[in-house]
């Protein structure tokens, strides 16, 4: 099958879509799949002839409506009006998979930078704090978005969580796969007593100041951060004048298996985060490596840590932050049990041979016969 799967981002840039979309390509490849990758990520040529994939980066719009002309499937990943719009033009109906919260909030965040605070739209779809700020340009790039997803064959979403905020037709919950690095790392033991890892892009919505704040209240917690972003150096100095330089640890970025094994040596991964999680990559992948999770309320990240298979504070402040950071740190035997249950979990639902089989089973309904 010929397959456009429509990035806007891609590695080398980091993060979740851009995992996404690199994982997905390549599963799609191993399995006999003839794959192109267009994104506007800018890379060095070389980084991509190594790939079993092709990548257009950069191209004019004239390219993708002819790139999409020749493939059996389009997928654009995250929701993108130019994908989407490439894909009626040839008379396809694309697959889309929502990454984010673009369906009801310009930014795609459904949170204020400004104030930390979530979007006061709540669980129903519409117009947010931001988007009121933005005024008119706000609310009709909502609307232009969302009537971009009643266009769409089928409307994934990386979460139930998310299906439900952003209320889109067609919608169907894949919740997205992680590195087989992950799985290979084996993360059995208990870790370093009081360790805390964190990874992920150092920026305001990661709630890495929230951790440093409950780091306070357990003083038996040491703290290391993998990662870089524009929140290092204010967060490096909130560190040192909570005096904290003794127990925080700030790594820089990691590769994946640079991250697995901060992972392996902690006791336990912290998910701090202030925003709406989509999905939660980093828990997603503490839990593939048999780390248990610490998470603030937010977004998914209750929904995968549910039934025992991680630690869930009952509000995102320091103080609650703190309080189940002791119970997780205070009780190997309990820690060892929710690790062992979100691995399973993670075997069974965060594999892309599960989620790869089932985008399959989406692209073969839409692909003329």
């Amino acid at each position: 099958m010929r397959i456009l799967l429509y990035s806007r981002v891609f590695p080398p840039a980091v993060g979740g879509m851009e995992r996404f979309a690199e994982g997905l390509a390549s599963w799609l490849a191993e399995h006999g799949h003839d794959v192109t990758v267009v994104t506007y990520t800018p890379a060095a040529p070389t980084a991509d002839r190594q790939r079993p994939y092709r990548v257009l980066r950069h191209p004019d719009f004239g390219t993708v409506v002819r790139t999409a002309r020749r493939s059996d499937v389009v997928h654009v990943s995250g929701l993108s009006v130019r994908g989407i719009l490439a894909a009626l033009l040839v008379g396809r109906r694309p697959v889309v998979t929502h990454h984010g919260h673009q369906a009801v909030c310009p930014t795609g965040l459904a949170w204020s930078s400004n104030s930390g605070d979530p979007c006061p739209a709540g669980p129903r779809p519409g117009p947010c704090r931001v988007c009121r700020v933005q005024g008119l340009r706000g609310h009709g790039s909502v609307r232009v978005h969302r009537a971009a997803t009643w266009t769409a064959a089928v409307n994934v979403c990386v979460s139930r969580y998310l299906a439900e905020r952003i209320d889109v037709p067609h919608s169907r919950v894949i919740y997205d796969a992680v590195s087989e690095v992950a799985f290979a790392t084996q993360a059995d033991g208990p870790g370093r007593d009081g360790l805390v890892a964190f990874a992920g892009r150092l920026v305001a919505e990661k709630g890495v100041d929230l951790l440093l704040q409950a780091l306070t209240r357990v003083p038996e917690a040491c703290l290391e951060i993998a990662g870089d972003g524009p929140m290092r150096g204010p967060w490096e100095a909130l560190a040192r004048e909570l005096g904290l330089e003794s127990r925080v640890r700030f790594l820089g970025s990691l590769p994946l298996d640079g991250i697995a094994e901060l992972y392996a040596r902690s006791a336990v991964v912290g998910v701090p985060s202030t925003w709406d999680e989509p999905f939660g990559y980093a828990a997603a992948e503490a839990m593939a490596m048999g780390r248990p999770v610490v998470a603030t309320p937010r977004g998914a990240l209750p929904e995968l840590l549910a039934d025992g298979r991680g630690f869930v504070a009952r509000t995102a402040t320091p103080e609650a932050l703190a309080e189940v950071l002791r119970t997780a740190l205070e009780d190997e035997r309990r820690r060892r049990e929710v690790a062992a249950r979100a691995r399973a979990f993670a075997r069974s639902q965060l594999r892309w041979d599960h989620a790869g089989t089932t985008y399959v089973r989406y692209y073969r309904k839409e692909s003329p016969r």
